[in-house]
């Protein structure tokens, strides 16, 4: 029984604590509840950690242990929050895989929201619910950072990306300029005013000297994910795509691809990909905890595993 007592004691204990810290200033009571949200967070830490003490050092038995068991789950539950992710299409596939791991090893929740990063990034100046942004350049978190929905130390490069050509039946090497000997209407790539991935490729289109009329006849399309579909069901000869998307399709069976095949532009056109945490997020623990393990090794593995290259491994070489 002393085991179960200490449980008690600890409930109790936990529970009594439970009173707004400054109830009697009104002036103050959107700071204290802030306050409050820290305090008792670490409260509940406390309570589990001591629940997890009391089955390391005593022998519980299934029946003896009911109240501690259900005192941990009272725990986690208090503990628990949900967090939306806002994520560039490219990486659509990689977060969902993400928010499964970390949903499986802690109690929060994650809903995971996918799009271009432009039309992400406008639904977030107009009020979007968006706990933390995953862009897919560095461009459109600093915008949110000078409107003042986050704060430049919550800002940070999670990936980079590369963008490749693929031209199925045109094995590389082979130069970008040899475009013209297909019709514009013909190319696809990302449209370039919402998707960073469209914007590199622009750039390199530009910079090949392709003709300007040729240019302005290719077909855009939202996102970079659109484009590897277009090119793998034959819609368009010829598309820029991003190599996450080629390694999505692969592992899910779609496509069947050498990656040999594909003229990959990393080299001229390494994409950074910036996160930002969102002030409406700073006291919520599930997107903290979202930012806090993409960095750990766990998470930085299925990054490389998923056709990204880490910032830090671009600054090296």
């Amino acid at each position: 029984m002393k085991e179960i007592k200490v449980a008690c004691r600890c409930l109790c204990f936990f529970i009594l604590g439970l009173r707004w810290p400054c109830r009697s200033d009104i002036r103050r009571r959107t700071t204290c509840r802030k306050d409050f949200t820290k305090w008792a967070l670490h409260r509940v830490s406390v309570i589990r950690r001591a629940v997890f003490l009391l089955y390391a050092r005593y022998d519980f038995s299934l029946s003896r242990s009911g109240l501690s068991l259900g005192l941990l789950l009272f725990c986690n539950l208090l503990h628990s929050a949900e967090a939306t992710i806002a994520v560039a299409a490219n990486f659509r596939e990689t977060a969902q895989e993400i928010a499964q791991r970390l949903e499986s090893t802690s109690p929060h929740r994650f809903t995971i929201i996918s799009g271009s990063t432009g039309k992400l990034v406008s639904q977030a100046l107009y009020g979007a619910p968006f706990d933390v942004v995953m862009a897919a350049d560095e461009a459109r978190p600093l915008k949110l950072i000078d409107e003042g929905l986050a704060t430049m130390n919550a800002r940070r490069t999670y990936a980079l990306g590369e963008v490749g050509l693929w031209w199925p039946g045109k094995t590389p090497p082979f130069g970008i300029i040899e475009l013209n000997e297909l019709s514009p209407r013909s190319v696809c790539l990302a449209n370039p005013a919402l998707a960073p991935y469209g914007a590199a490729a622009w750039s390199l289109l530009e910079q090949s000297g392709l003709d300007v009329e040729w240019l302005a006849g290719g077909v855009r399309v939202d996102n970079v994910n659109l484009v590897a579909g277009m090119v793998a069901q034959k819609q368009s000869r010829a598309g820029f795509v991003a190599r996450a998307s080629i390694a999505a399709m692969m592992r899910k069976g779609d496509l069947a691809l050498d990656d040999q095949s594909i003229l990959w532009l990393s080299s001229e056109a390494a994409i950074q990909q910036d996160l930002v945490l969102m002030k409406r997020a700073e006291d919520n623990p599930a997107a903290q905890w979202w930012v806090e393990q993409l960095f750990e090794a766990p998470i930085q593995h299925l990054l490389k595993s998923h056709g990204y290259q880490l910032p830090k491994e671009e600054h090296s070489q």
